[in-house]
């Protein structure tokens, strides 16, 4: 299959459209969600004029881009073209690592566009990748693996701000491993897929959104100038607004063991605006997921087993919050 001599030629190639220096390939053995004692700089080559970026942490996919990074010496017409933003890299790698050499993973992706996540999510998952692409341009269909090949890749084409065909894609494809919204950037499109797609997941997977900041263009339906606390409407309208208030349901199940507030006594459309309507979804938040991670224009929703908050204390004396008088020094 060509992307495989694609691969072959990511692996053969050293020629690179940016200029590392910093720890070299010690930054490999770096652990997801830790960061170097160092800074990295790469440097990237334009024509008039270079742009120097300080990263913490330099992952495989900065590496691939350095290999495939467009430039005058390195020339792969045949290679499905990636574009994409430097500071995705590093959540890719925090919260994708722990999938990477698995035997099987399904990585669903709404926004095919050129492909160039196909073979970037190959090299980086290995062989047990199993890619899902949804788009709606047909042009994209040409992406679609062959019958038997060993390295399986679907299109699916249609829309996905249209709830029926998300219903439809989670019917055939009940295993989602990780989700990765890419696609149009509507504030429709976005919210409606973390509605649908993020109780799909697998209970250990992964919910991506990218490009956040069209929650402030108004031609996504965003609100310019907006944010929360400031604009009602940017709080009920807005996949960043949303994402706030997703915070207050993840928390919820923390305030109700404090004793805060009581789940059983908030109704199912306690929250308000547009997305939260058909509100029993909300529900899921603190039912399913165990970690959010905000990036610059960019959402994580890691999900997993989740527990009620619950105190712990160990043996030992307890000192008050207030002064007790006492101050006779430990002995350790």
């Amino acid at each position: 299959m060509l992307i495989n001599v694609f691969l072959l030629g990511l692996l053969t190639s050293t020629t690179s459209m940016y200029c590392a220096r910093g720890k070299g390939d010690t930054l490999d053995s770096l652990a997801p969600l830790q960061h170097s004692d160092s800074h990295t700089t790469i440097s990237i080559k334009k024509t008039s004029s270079a742009a120097s970026v300080d990263i913490d942490t330099l992952t495989p996919f900065h590496r691939y881009m350095m290999k495939v990074g467009k430039s005058e010496s390195v020339d792969f017409p045949e290679l499905p073209l990636i574009g994409t933003w430097l500071q995705y890299f590093e959540a890719y790698h925090n919260h994708m690592a722990r999938f990477r050499g698995k035997s099987r993973v399904v990585f669903m992706e709404i926004g095919v566009q050129s492909g160039g996540k196909i073979p970037l999510m190959r090299k980086y998952f290995g062989p047990g990748l199993e890619y899902v692409g949804i788009d709606n341009n047909p042009t994209t269909k040409k992406f679609q693996s062959a019958e038997g090949d060993e390295f399986k890749v679907n299109i699916e084409i249609g829309d996905s701000g249209d709830p029926a065909f998300l219903r439809e894609i989670k019917a055939k494809y009940p295993h989602v491993d990780i989700f990765l919204d890419d696609g149009g950037h509507f504030m429709h499109q976005q919210i409606l897929a973390l509605k649908e797609m993020l109780p799909h997941v697998q209970p250990e997977g992964v919910y991506m959104c990218e490009d956040i900041s069209s929650s402030w263009n108004a031609g996504y339906g965003g609100v310019r100038n907006g944010f929360v606390g400031g604009n009602p409407m940017f709080l009920s309208k807005t996949m960043a607004g949303l994402i706030h208030q997703t915070m207050d349901w993840f928390m919820a199940s923390g305030m109700q063991a404090r004793g805060f507030l009581s789940l059983d006594d908030l109704p199912d459309d306690a929250f308000q605006g547009e997305h939260t309507q058909d509100s029993l979804w909300w529900k899921t938040i603190p039912s399913q997921v165990k970690h959010i991670h905000y990036y610059n224009s960019l959402v994580v929703y890691e999900k997993g087993l989740t527990h009620i908050p619950t105190k712990w204390e160990s043996t030992g004396e307890y000192i008050p919050y207030k002064d007790s008088g006492v101050h006779e020094p430990v002995n350790w």
